[in-house]
């Protein structure tokens, strides 16, 4: 017997959305879509004080400062990955489903077809 490989996330969502009728499907990504703007707005919003200029502290020792803008840098880090994240995802989902919906409708115009032609 064949084993069934390690399949991916998007394999998997693929494989769900195909098997969801097709006005689920696309009620999935309507709400996906709104879901990621809003999560990606909120990233936004986190940045906005990064793109402020921020005074320079002087230090009388410049090694006395790289802790404080190594922490920052790390802080700041997840926000921009969130934001990048949420920005592709904002799209690929929403996208993901509606592929998943015109193969549902497919499959329901082939069922149809096929009850169609086996009646006497």
């Amino acid at each position: 017997m064949q084993q069934r490989g390690r399949t991916s996330l998007l394999e998997d969502l693929l494989t769900l959305a195909t098997r969801l009728p097709g006005w689920m499907d696309l009620m999935i990504a309507v709400f996906a879509y709104i879901g990621f703007h809003l999560w990606h707005v909120h990233f936004l919003h986190e940045m906005n004080p990064i793109n402020e200029p921020v005074p320079v502290p002087v230090a009388t020792n410049p090694a006395a400062a790289i802790p404080n803008a190594v922490n920052t840098g790390l802080a700041r880090g997840g926000i921009v990955v969130g934001n990048i994240a949420t920005e592709v995802f904002q799209y690929a989902v929403p996208g993901l489903f509606m592929m998943g919906s015109i193969s549902s409708a497919i499959r329901e115009q082939k069922m149809k077809r096929r009850r169609w032609d086996s009646m006497p």
